[in-house]
């Protein structure tokens, strides 16, 4: 690794609960010598990516950070930015991948990625705005959402099938809960007869979820054990989806049987 990026690596280190960082931390941290860990920090101060109190002299993150985030925001496009990752995720499982997020009780297309190596596949609909709790998606998105999110779209008709009932709050926040505690969403004929998908949640850099992945397929491909391998791609690979819109997974998740539990998975596939 370069020294260019040793330093900028540090930045990485900051989070929610380690706002502030001595050099004592960024040592214990990274294992690096004594004098490598203070010339770091102190090239990164020259340069705005980080500040030091005077007082306490740890460090915390720089105005550089807050301008180029801004910058990027506003000169890269959302489909610039999760482009690469979702056609590779695409290569990978295969089948047609989709990320959404939601505009009022909409899901609005971000970017999908279609594959063509099989004969029998799932195409996107450019033009439905399909309803919040008949989609995996949407499913994924409210089990990470607060109370008051969840909430409006049960309240609200249009986030349901016409055709279907309203839903029993505390039936739907059990269903919520089990996929905010499996890590993904499924839907098996729901939407559309012969279409099944899985989905998970992508996170902002405060760590609320702000859109859904998802990969569909056509439900003849196999049962519980193709939902597994496809839900394992997107678990394995949220981190990149969520990283690639400018933040940190703050979910990992490793495989146990059909389910994805909690922990810190040690293998991945790696995305060409």
């Amino acid at each position: 690794m370069s020294t260019v990026a040793k330093a900028l690596g540090l930045l990485d280190l900051f989070s929610d609960t380690r706002r502030r960082l001595g050099l004592s931390d960024v040592r214990r941290l990274t294992g690096r010598d004594k004098a490598t860990v203070h010339r770091h920090p102190s090239a990164l101060e020259q340069v705005g990516f980080l500040e030091q109190d005077p007082i306490s002299r740890a460090y915390r993150l720089g105005p550089a950070v807050t301008r180029l985030a801004a910058m990027r925001a506003r000169t890269v496009p959302e489909v610039e930015m999760v482009r690469a990752v979702v056609d590779a995720l695409r290569h990978v499982a295969g089948e047609l991948v989709h990320l959404s997020c939601l505009r009022g009780v909409d899901l609005v297309d971000i970017y999908h990625a279609e594959h063509h190596g099989h004969p029998v596949r799932v195409s996107f609909d450019a033009y439905g705005l399909p309803p919040l709790l008949a989609t995996s998606s949407g499913k994924a998105y409210l089990a990470f959402s607060g109370a008051d999110v969840r909430a409006r779209a049960l309240a609200d008709p249009r986030t349901r099938l016409a055709s279907a009932p309203v839903p029993d709050a505390d039936v739907l926040a059990a269903e919520l809960d089990d996929i905010a505690a499996r890590g993904y969403a499924y839907n098996r004929d729901l939407l559309r007869l012969g279409v099944s998908s899985v989905a998970i949640p992508v996170f902002d850099a405060q760590g609320a979820a702000v859109a859904a992945c998802s990969i569909a397929y056509p439900t003849s491909r196999g049962g519980a054990e193709v939902e597994a391998r496809l839900a394992g791609f997107l678990v394995h690979h949220g981190a990149d989806i969520t990283q690639a819109m400018g933040a940190m997974c703050r979910l990992r998740f490793k495989r146990s049987g059909r389910r994805l539990t909690k922990g810190r998975h040690r293998e991945r596939q790696q995305l060409p």
